[in-house]
């Protein structure tokens, strides 16, 4: 499946798109990336002032995507370098969707349509155990909101209607559903899991719907 790591960071800065200059900067950085890069290096690759360098990182750096790795010497004084943090490299692309394909596939091939879903099973199980203790004082209402947040955190861009039920306009495993409807099964089973109660999968993208539907016994 596709990585699912909730982040609590307000800004997200790994759904955020930075500017091309900005781009340019976090690449200069994934090529040196053991070392990191000074102001005086960045300057002189990208052929820019180091003033704009030094606006970019202070950006970049509020956004958590860069922080300072010591210092390092470049033929002056030293200068602090400059290393791409978790959610910095995470603004490169990743081909998740081609692998998750594939080991579904292969998982079906060695394991038969019992053993993939356990493993689904197992995995929203997993999720749902990291998240559980945000929803461990909350029921009703409450409860349904935070397991809205928890999935915005992944991507799914949730809400709740009026009737209590919970859409999705966003299927973060689209490129697998559109080859296998197991991803439905993990949504079904993490959704399940987080509201304590069996789910309904009432409508899908898949089958041309606005947005995937869900809803509990009680709606």
């Amino acid at each position: 499946m596709d990585e699912l790591s909730p982040t609590n960071s307000p800004s997200s800065p790994t759904t955020e798109r930075v500017g091309s200059s900005r781009t340019v900067l976090l690449e200069e950085i994934l090529k040196h990336r053991l070392a990191g890069r000074t102001v005086e290096e960045l300057s002189c690759a990208m052929a820019i002032s180091r003033t704009a360098v030094q606006q970019h990182l202070v950006a970049l750096e509020r956004d958590g995507l860069v922080m300072v790795n010591g210092t390092r010497s470049t033929g002056g004084r030293p200068g602090r370098a400059y290393v791409l943090t978790e959610a910095g490299l995470e603004q490169f692309p990743r081909k998740y969707a081609h692998l998750a394909e594939s080991l579904l596939r292969h998982s079906k091939q060695l394991f038969g349509e019992e053993g993939l879903n356990a493993l689904l099973d197992n995995m929203a199980a997993e999720v749902a155990n990291e998240v559980s203790p945000r929803l461990a004082d909350k029921s009703g209402s409450a409860r349904r909101t935070e397991v809205v947040n928890i999935l915005n955190e992944f991507g799914y861009n949730a809400d709740i209607t009026e009737d209590g039920e919970i859409t999705a306009l966003n299927c973060v495993f689209r490129g697998v559903a559109r080859s296998s409807r197991a991803a439905c099964r993990f949504d079904l089973n993490l959704l399940s899991a987080m509201l304590d109660g069996e789910v309904e999968h009432r409508s899908c993208m898949l089958d041309g719907a606005s947005c995937c539907l869900f809803s509990t016994a009680d709606d």
